[in-house]
């Protein structure tokens, strides 16, 4: 009995769990390869119906964003005639967005003209977002959502970097809360992370974008501010202005919002500082270390004399 062979193909591909088209060979320029043939599991998965995309071309995945470079290289991959591998962020009929891994390979004739493109797609949505969500926990704190200690490393060394590359001075300031224990203590450590999650918002309206805020733990808190100036007097300037708005904002009256053991709201009222230690740096100076621990030594050097005050490290 004779086997009708594409029909075999046809079924087969119809029940894979990864989307396939096939595409023209060309043209390169817009808008592009159209569509001749998508198996069934891509209608299912995207939304469209055959009349809408026969004929169309893989654009019709393309949404805002889309990343721009990703389609460049797609392009300067196809352009050679060679299979390529990529993620891109594509688009559903109905708007909705997700992570599409995909590989697309050339088919040619018997006579070696190349005539389609064949695109095997894979949605791994779930995928990049556990990637996020483990990139998340590795480095940035759980309660703030801040850089955590590790990534603060990886952006001082950078900012140090940079700074060679200028030649400007940058500033690595400690922070420590005043009285944060005496908050615990009185109203408990789900009010003291309301007030660590308010003081984060606050500490990121003090600082420049360029800047970096990190949570150590705790009560303790670091903000790089890099590439402040040329001149070491002029950043140090810089650098205690800085200081001392966030010595103005983490001061003012925090309200509180909480429950109280019958679940209604309760308002707590609580009157904060901090203290804070500055040390400059410039790269080839000094290294990362060293330049913390002078940060947390002018900190603590500060918190002796008065509580609520800025202190520069003085080599």
């Amino acid at each position: 009995m004779p086997i009708n062979l594409p029909h075999l193909l046809q079924t087969c591909l119809n029940h894979l769990n990864d989307s396939i088209l096939i595409t023209e060979a060309e043209p390169f320029d817009p808008p592009g390869p159209r569509i001749v043939w998508a198996n069934k599991y891509f209608y299912e998965c995207h939304g469209f119906t055959p009349e809408e995309v026969i004929g169309r071309t893989p654009r019709i995945l393309q949404g805002p964003e889309t990343d721009r470079n990703t389609l460049d290289r797609l392009r300067a991959s196809l352009e050679k005639w060679e299979s390529i591998k990529v993620e891109l962020l594509n688009y559903r009929k109905d708007g909705t967005s997700f992570w599409n891994e995909f590989e697309i390979v050339p088919v040619a004739d018997d006579s070696g003209c190349y005539t389609h493109w064949i695109s095997v797609q894979r949605d791994v949505s779930e995928r990049k977002k556990l990637e996020k969500q483990l990139f998340q926990l590795a480095f940035y704190d759980s309660l703030t959502g801040l850089p955590n200690r590790r990534l603060f490393n990886d952006r001082l060394t950078q900012a140090i970097a940079l700074s060679k590359r200028g030649m400007r001075y940058g500033a690595l300031m400690c922070l420590d809360l005043d009285y944060f224990k005496e908050l615990n203590d009185s109203h408990g450590h789900n009010v003291g992370d309301l007030l660590l999650i308010e003081l984060s918002r606050r500490l990121g309206g003090c600082v420049r974008e360029v800047d970096t805020v990190a949570r150590f733990g705790g009560d303790e808190f670091v903000v790089i501010a890099g590439e402040l100036s040329l001149e070491k007097e002029e950043a140090e300037a810089k650098a205690l202005v800085i200081a001392e708005k966030i010595l103005g904002s983490l001061s003012e009256i925090y309200n509180l919002v909480t429950t109280d053991a019958s679940g209604n709201p309760v308002t707590i009222e609580h009157h904060g500082s901090c203290t804070i230690g500055v040390a400059m740096f410039r790269s080839g100076e000094a290294s990362p270390d060293s330049i913390l621990k002078w940060a947390d030594a002018a900190m603590y050097k500060a918190k002796k004399v008065v509580r609520g005050s800025v202190l520069l490290h003085q080599p």
